[in-house]
């Protein structure tokens, strides 16, 4: 009765021309919809900052809407402008990161949708060309071309850098320690030349990586087809054996060979053991000298050392391969090097070595000595390495989980304070380069080999084995002095 009444009203107002009178509502009746005006969404991109190669800039979007019509966001970052590419970690997510592959000034947009209406909003990043040391051509200069700052000013702490140094001083010698491409804590002569032994397994890595590169040699290569001689003499080794090896196996101490650096007997089948071995690394040398066919030190001389700012006559020298290890000489004539040992070099050279890999094979000015696939390459053990016995578990534990590609890593953990992507070239007397990108920290020690320590394994002794509890006492405080 109510409703139809209330009709009536409406009509007769309709009829006579007489204003409209308000709508009258009763109890019971059902409440009118609310009227919905949609709202664009509310977009701020963050704040303009300032980053510097190769770190990535932390993007700090915020966008809000009223729900209407959807409560779901469309979010978007796009480049809108600057010299080079950007790669978004994620692009649908307000919060993110982004990567940049030249230096200057990049605008990024940040768009959110929902369905109906899009704002935008922008944020300039500007990106500072990375830090590498200079060429090192004074004499005068004690930092040998490096930019020394605080530690302070990298976000390190000198006390815990100090410990480290002490540590490292049990085998006397020199070091040097890079945060950001800046040199923050050193020791020693960093300008006097060592004998890095086996460090010279990882440095001369180097040369697999531009081959590779080049496509000119591939690591399930047989080895055979590129040296037809591999492994001979002896002539007691089982040519059937040897014709199964790979560049692979040679790099990662599983082709079979004995440990010593000379013509040394192939003691397993291809693949079989993780058997230390410097006549296995050896023969890869002399495999990839086939392939450039020329002196491998003159593929350093003329493609990385100047690259790096390196003095080769002061800095680095590279042996003659001694009599024990090639006395005969190549049918080509071309003169033998060897991978398992032969460098001398000071720590502003290793530290070097150790930046172009931290950087991904690049260098400044745009110069580029390898491919960063290369460096995935060696710092991640390999799982043809996997199934290999360990011949000898006691020096050199879960080596077939720990050994990358003529690098040490620490995949498994072993340091269980040092983070899991560092990497390191490690040789007797405890030469080291460890790069640890997570930090972006290049850490280069050498000195004289100490003689043996009766009570057993100490720091920069002669009896070397790869047991990490002995890079603990120096690593772990060097790690600890980066800020959270």
């Amino acid at each position: 009765m109510r409703r139809t009444a209330s009709v009536l009203l409406l009509c007769c107002a309709a009829l006579t021309g007489c204003e409209k009178p308000p709508l009258v509502r009763y109890p019971g009746d059902p409440p009118s919809a609310p009227a919905t005006q949609n709202a664009a969404p509310v977009v701020n991109a963050g704040a303009d900052q300032t980053i510097e190669l190769p770190f990535a800039a932390t993007l700090e979007g915020v966008a809000t809407d009223d729900g209407v019509p959807s409560t779901a966001l469309t979010i978007t970052w796009s480049q809108q402008s600057g010299p080079g590419a950007v790669t978004f970690a994620n692009p649908a997510a307000t919060r993110t990161t982004a990567s940049f592959s030249a230096p200057g000034v990049y605008e990024l947009r940040l768009s959110a949708s929902d369905g109906a209406l899009t704002t935008t909003d922008a944020v300039a990043i500007t990106v500072e060309p990375a830090v590498y040391p200079a060429p090192d051509l004074s004499e005068d200069d004690p930092d040998r071309g490096w930019l020394r700052v605080a530690p302070e000013q990298v976000g390190m702490q000198a006390s815990l850098l100090r410990e480290a140094e002490i540590y490292a001083l049990e085998g006397s010698g020199a070091g040097l320690i890079s945060r950001r491409g800046r040199l923050v804590h050193s020791w020693g002569n960093i300008d006097r030349r060592y004998d890095l032994k086996s460090t010279t397994k990882s440095i001369g890595s180097i040369a697999l990586g531009i081959l590779m590169d080049e496509n000119r040699v591939r690591l399930d290569d047989r080895a055979a087809t590129h040296l037809a001689t591999i492994g001979t003499p002896p002539s007691t080794n089982d040519s059937a054996r040897l014709q199964q090896i790979t560049l692979l196996q040679l790099a990662t101490h599983t082709a079979g060979f004995e440990k010593t650096g000379g013509y040394g007997q192939l003691l397993a089948a291809p693949g079989a053991q993780w058997r230390y071995s410097d006549g296995g690394l050896n023969w890869l040398a002399d495999t990839l000298t086939s392939v450039y066919g020329d002196d491998l030190q003159t593929l350093f001389a003329s493609r990385v050392w100047p690259v790096l700012g390196i003095n080769e006559r002061d800095d680095i020298q590279w042996r003659r391969a001694s009599a024990g290890m090639r006395p005969d000489p190549r049918p080509d004539q071309i003169e033998h090097r060897e991978f398992a040992a032969g460098m001398v070099a000071n720590v502003n050279a290793l530290a070097r070595v150790g930046l172009l890999f931290l950087r991904g094979g690049a260098w400044a000015d745009g110069q580029r000595v390898f491919s960063p696939s290369f460096v995935d390459l060696v710092r991640t053990p390999r799982p043809e390495s996997a199934g290999a016995t360990v011949v000898d578990p006691e020096n050199f534990p879960d080596a077939n989980h720990r050994y990358g590609v003529l690098w040490w890593t620490n995949a498994t953990g072993a340091l269980p304070n040092v983070p899991r992507d560092a990497f390191w070239a490690w040789g007797l007397g405890d030469s080291l380069i460890v790069v640890i990108p997570s930090l972006d920290l290049v850490i280069a020690r050498a000195g004289p080999i100490q003689p043996a320590d009766p009570s057993g394994r100490s720091f920069g002794e002669d009896d070397w084995n790869a047991r990490y509890e002995v890079l603990a006492p120096f690593l772990d405080p060097i790690v600890s002095s980066v800020s959270p």
